[in-house]
């Protein structure tokens, strides 16, 4: 027999084999028991002993102990029995038919310790729950057919399975050992039958050699199911030789050890796992598939090698110098993907993920579909790399070394997050979004719709371009202190309409202008797509100018920014608060005219109003919405005509400025007042004292679609003194014309916004002169109630004129001074002497301040 490791294509005839067999049952032997057309039954009494059956002879061995059996056209039936020999083959089977079970089969010399040969016909043999050792364990000739259960075959010099041709199913929990292969597939030249394994719940391993070894120039099906396993002594689960072919399934199982492919193979593992590379030679090609299944091990090919991955990963590279094509769909790839010069490698991932480097030396296209790559591409200068993101993430760089070559394409919301260098072209599709971290190079890029933002915030980035071309937005950061920021240079052609959306600062402009694109031509045009079309930087806003060719921000038509707006209607709205709040003690007049002979009394106020605060002056305009309650007690002072009481309340005030932004006031107050009131004349004194706890929070829609936040706490006091006449008419009718000054006076503060805008304000005051007069009528009703409806005017105006806020050092004027008329009607009932309600509604409107209503609801209790 030639040397297995070297045994790739055996030629046998009917006479070699005959031959061969002969050899094995006789030499060396003078006897032995021939059976011809007879049948013999032998037991554990047995004398050892060859036997040499033919011409249709049945042997039984059943526990006996024999020497070499040797089947021709005959049937052995073995039931625990013994065969051991020294040399030759334990049993040869020519078109003969063998079924053992719980035997032990022992070749101690290097021949065979089961053979299936054919002459004419074919040769069949089951073996269950049985051992055999030989130097190779069993071998099966085309056309012959060999079903090992629970059955250990070894082969202790070549392969523990020799398949020339031949068909064996292993199952039942087997296990096929050899020393240079688990198992051999070989062809047989005179009748070119393709071997057939199939291997079920079983296992097969090469103590030196690969698990399974599929010979040059022969065709191969291999069937790895159900719990299986390949295991190479040599890191080889299969290898495949030289225009061999293997038709390969595994399911359920698994490989330890790789893929030595230097054939024609086609590998589909299901449910599996693969613990190794697949390597395919330069004469190889190999069709690889893995469905719901895992390879940890790379895919290396010299040939040509097609891998498509489905529900799947591979942890490992993938390596290609000849002509490779990996597809993933629903599967991941942890590793490298690398092309050598003159190689090809189609990298196409459909809802997927990679983690890894692409490293192309030669032509590498990758097509990434919902799917994502993690990871850095480098193309050298023999290399060229093409990628399509179709809705799809990288995250990495993309560097090109002279001479290589890249283009990008991304399309359909498609994201990247990372550096390009000396990229030949980039396209960004609708909705598609480039975000650089790093400066970067691209010879062309066509803007179909999509956005490149300048990332990395606190650094600043060049975007290099040698052609711009479409439409698109960039989105931008700068440092208005130092004059630095990210910026988009155009050296060769540019063309379009494309949006600048440039991030908002609070800090303080200390430059002229900030350029923001260059172009060499002028030809395409900016505009900006910040709110407003300006950008916020520190107290004003800017607006974008071409400056040549290139595109600045203009320091000469800045405007004041929303967020100094805030700030200042943050420290005017104090005051409106304050005097709403006093608002709700104004009706008591009526209510203690009628409480004569009551000595004390409790009230609840609820109230509500509406300002609308003009930017008068540099001043910030806002809507100011007003909502409160107050409490309070007093009592009459002896025998004498005043009334002293005390104050309790608090209210929300919700600021509403243009752009976004809102704020809010929390106020709380405590305060006492002080009444004078002759019922005899009609005149009255009134004065009122009342301390406040702002609390102020400020939320800014900055120009950038950001949103700014600041807050502070402070302190005020205000105060009023109004005097009036209560004059009687016929009817019950009246007039009470009066007079009120009242003033308020809120402390400063200093605090910053969280976007570093610095705001400081000054004391706010007010001194308001009023002059009006009331009309209404007192109704008696039934059971010593009244009702009284009143109707009510004034004059009032605003003397403080300097209300100045430094924002980031610029010194804002918050001027509310000016005239304004008032008016209101409203309604007192007492139902007793002891209770009353009350309601009343006002309007005013003047040069900066309107309001639109004012509500008050109340009620009083006398002791």
């Amino acid at each position: 027999m030639p040397n297995v490791s070297t045994c790739n294509r055996l030629t046998f005839s009917l006479t070699g084999v005959i031959a061969l067999l002969t050899l094995a049952a006789y030499s060396g032997h003078a006897t032995a028991r021939n059976l011809v057309g007879e049948t013999l039954t032998i037991d554990a009494t047995t004398p050892i002993t060859f036997y040499n059956a033919s011409a249709n002879s049945t042997l039984n061995v059943n526990g006996a102990q024999t020497q070499a059996l040797q089947m021709n056209q005959s049937t052995l039936n073995m039931t625990s029995g013994v065969v051991s020999v020294t040399s030759g083959n334990a049993i040869g089977l020519l078109d003969g038919t063998a079924t053992i079970a719980n035997a032990n089969i022992v070749n101690t010399g290097n021949g065979m310790g089961l053979l299936l040969a054919r002459s004419f016909g074919q040769s069949t043999a089951s073996v269950s729950d049985s051992q055999i050792s030989a130097g190779i364990g069993a071998q099966v000739t085309a056309g012959s057919q060999l079903l090992l259960r629970n059955t250990q075959v070894t082969g202790r010099v070549g392969p523990g399975l020799r398949l020339f041709g031949g068909t064996a199913r292993v199952e039942g929990g087997s296990r096929i050992t050899g020393q240079t292969a688990g198992v051999q597939m070989l062809v047989e030249s005179t009748t070119n039958n393709a071997p057939q394994l199939t291997l079920d719940n079983s296992h097969v391993s090469g103590v030196a050699g690969p698990a399974v070894v599929i010979g040059q120039g022969t065709v191969a099906t291999l069937d790895v199911l159900n719990g299986s396993s390949l295991t190479g002594g040599n890191g080889t689960a299969l290898q495949v030789r030289q225009q061999g072919m293997a038709n390969v399934r595994v399911d359920a199982s698994t490989f330890t050890g790789g893929i030595d492919n230097a054939g024609t193979s086609t590998i589909n593992f299901s449910g599996s796992t693969l613990n190794g590379d697949a390597v395919t030679s330069a004469t190889g090609k190999l069709d690889l598939a893995f469905q719901d299944s895992t390879m940890n091990g790379s895919i290396k090919s010299a040939g040509i090698t097609q891998a498509n991955l489905v529900r799947s990963s591979l942890n490992g590279d993938i390596e290609s110098s000849g002509t490779s094509t990996v597809t993933f769909a629903g599967s991941s790839l942890n590793g490298n993907a690398t092309t050598a010069q003159n190689g090809t490698l189609g990298l196409t991932l459909t809802d997927s993920a990679m983690a890894g480097n692409i490293q192309s030396a030669g032509t590498t296209h990758a097509n990434f579909t919902r799917s994502s790559l993690t990871g850095n591409v480098d193309v050298g200068s023999t290399g060229a790399f093409d990628l399509l993101l179709e809705q799809g993430q990288m995250t990495g760089d993309v560097t090109v070394t002279q001479g290589g070559s890249a283009t990008l394409d991304l399309q359909n919301g498609a994201q990247l997050l990372g550096a390009l260098h000396n990229v030949n072209s980039a396209t960004l599709g609708g909705g598609s979004h480039w975000t650089l971290n790093d400066d970067s190079t691209v010879g062309d890029l066509v803007m179909q719709g999509g956005q490149v933002t300048f990332g990395d915030p606190g650094r600043f980035h060049n975007l290099a371009v040698t052609n711009l071309s479409g439409n698109g937005t960039f989105v931008m950061d700068s440092d208005f202190v130092t004059g630095s920021g990210d910026q988009l240079i155009v050296t060769g052609t540019s063309e379009g309409n494309h949006g600048l959306l440039v991030g908002s600062s609070g800090q303080e402009a200390s430059v002229e202008s900030l350029r923001l694109v260059q172009t060499a031509d002028g030809g395409a045009q900016f505009h900006l797509l910040n709110d407003r079309e300006r950008v916020d930087v520190g107290a004003y806003s800017y607006e974008l100018a071409q400056d040549g060719n290139d595109w600045v921000l203009n320091r000469e038509t800045r405007t004041v920014a929303p967020i100094t707006m805030a700030a200042m209607a943050l420290f005017n709205t104090p005051i409106t608060v304050a005097y709403g709040e006093l608002s709700s003690l104004r009706s008591r007049m009526g209510e203690l005219r009628y409480s004569e002979g009551r000595n004390a009394g409790v009230w609840m106020r609820a109230y509500g109003n509406q300002y609308n605060v003009s930017g008068a002056s540099q001043g910030a305009g806002y809507q100011q919405n007003q909502r409160g309650m107050s409490l309070g007690a007093d009592m009459q002072l002896a025998d004498s005509d005043w009334l002293l009481g005390v104050l309790a309340g608090s209210s929300r005030s919700d600021l509403n400025l243009d752009y976004g932004t809102s704020g809010t006031v929390d106020s709380y107050y405590v305060g006492g007042y002080a009444t004078w009131l002759d019922r005899q004349t009609g005149f009255y004194v009134d004065t009122v004292l009342k301390y406040n706890r702002y609390q102020n929070n400020a939320k800014v829609g900055m120009s950038d679609h950001t949103r700014s936040k600041g807050d502070y706490d402070t302190h005020g006091v205000s105060a009023s003194v109004e005097a009036g006449k209560h004059i009687k008419l016929n009817d019950g009718y009246f007039i009470e014309p009066f007079v009120q000054v009242a003033t308020a006076a809120v402390a400063g503060k200093d605090y910053t916004f969280d976007n570093g805008l610095r705001a400081e304000g000054d004391m706010a005051k007010s001194l308001l002169g009023k002059v009006g007069t009331t009309v209404g009528k007192t109704i008696p009703l039934d059971g010593g109630a009244m009702v009284q409806p009143y109707v009510k005017g004034a004059f009032a105006h605003e003397f403080a004129q300097r209300n100045q806020v430094q924002v980031n050092n610029n010194v804002f004027n918050n001027d509310l001074s000016g005239s304004r008329a008032e008016l209101g009607a409203g309604v007192s009932l007492a139902l007793s002497k002891q209770f009353r309600v009350h309601a009343d509604v006002e309007y005013s409107n003047g040069k900066n301040i309107e309001q639109p209503y004012g509500v008050n609801v109340g009620v009083r209790y006398d002791f």
